[in-house]
């Protein structure tokens, strides 16, 4: 008997890693994508959910799945409390447009048609109530989407099955900041309010995800959905070779999807996390109990990923890949 699908809401901000993690999802059994959201974070908001819209039509029209292509719902445009976020270091990683400039040159972007007039927040706090364990969220960007749906309905986002976030940092620096990885520090209220608000939360930072480097002869050669990857990223891998002598992508938001669908990649302990939301230089830190007997008992825990069995992930990684026409 076959098992039955994961309900899933993805909430991005793409950026070349959302996106690579959205083409995981596509070509993924294991998931029903009943919507994507999108969100401010490596981009501003109105890019990510064109950016969302693009790759999600991009990638079906080279998938053979009969899946049908999940509505792309806008959200938040900026953190909770409003002010502005530095996106510099974010688009020198990802391209000028969020996707590596992939629709430039001869490629031309797919054609889109209507998108739904529901928010994002809306429909998070929609489909948690109407699903409730039964839903996972899948959370690869700021938390200012999942912040507002708990804010609006508290009981549902609660009540969810479980919420896998790309954030945070346990046990190394931070990325944006020396304390603070990007996506945390983008809404630090906005992440202190998910990890309140009593859902099952799955922490998937730094410390793993800088383990999933996909190199980058992965993607040469092969055909023209490859030669379209290789584009995304092309971007990418440059700024990786300048800042860290790396010849490859990191696969962190595509960690946090495959976490989702995979048991067994990642090695999680249930630990106390809090968010730092105050305005000094360890503004967005997870600060992450790691003593021995600490308790994360009740609201303000989460299983924290400190292990990852990076080889067991790009194996899985590229094999779904391989299922795109076009790859060879």
């Amino acid at each position: 008997m076959a098992k039955r699908a994961i309900p899933v809401v993805i909430d991005c901000d793409p950026g070349v890693d959302d996106a690579l993690a959205l083409a995981l999802a596509l070509v993924s059994p294991e998931l029903e994508v009943l919507a994507v959201t999108t969100v401010h974070g490596n981009v501003p908001g109105a890019w990510a959910f064109r950016n969302a819209r693009r790759a999600l039509a991009y990638f079906r029209s080279h998938s053979s799945a009969a899946k049908p292509l999940p509505p792309v719902h806008r959200g938040a445009a900026s953190p909770l409390r409003g002010g502005r976020v530095d996106r510099s270091e974010a688009l020198a990683i990802h391209g000028a447009d969020g996707l590596g400039e992939l629709f430039s040159g001869g490629r031309r972007p797919p054609r889109l048609g209507k998108a739904p007039h529901e928010t994002a927040e809306r429909l998070i706090a929609a489909l948690a109530r109407r699903l409730g364990r039964d839903l996972t969220i899948v959370a690869l960007g700021p938390l200012t989407n999942l912040a507002r749906a708990w804010r609006r309905d508290p009981d549902a986002l609660a009540g969810v099955g479980r919420i896998v976030v790309m954030g945070g940092t346990a046990q190394m620096p931070g990325n944006v900041t020396a304390a603070a990885e990007f996506n945390l520090h983008c809404d630090p209220e906005a992440a202190a309010a998910v990890l309140r608000s009593g859902a099952p939360v799955t922490l998937v930072g730094l410390d793993v995800t800088r383990r999933a480097l996909l190199p980058a002869r992965a993607l040469f050669g092969g055909g023209p959905f490859r030669r379209a990857l290789r584009d995304l990223t092309r971007t990418y891998v440059a700024y990786a070779r300048r800042r860290r002598g790396e010849e490859g992508v990191t696969l962190h938001d595509p960690l946090a999807l495959a976490a989702a669908i995979e048991p067994g990649l990642l090695r999680c302990e249930r630990r106390p996390v809090a968010v730092e939301c105050g305005e000094g230089p360890a503004r967005g830190m997870t600060v992450v109990d790691l003593r021995p007997g600490a308790s994360a008992g009740g609201q303000g825990g989460a299983e924290v990923a400190l292990d990852v069995d990076e080889g067991r992930f790009l194996r899985f990684f590229l094999n779904r890949l391989r299922r795109y026409r076009g790859w060879s």
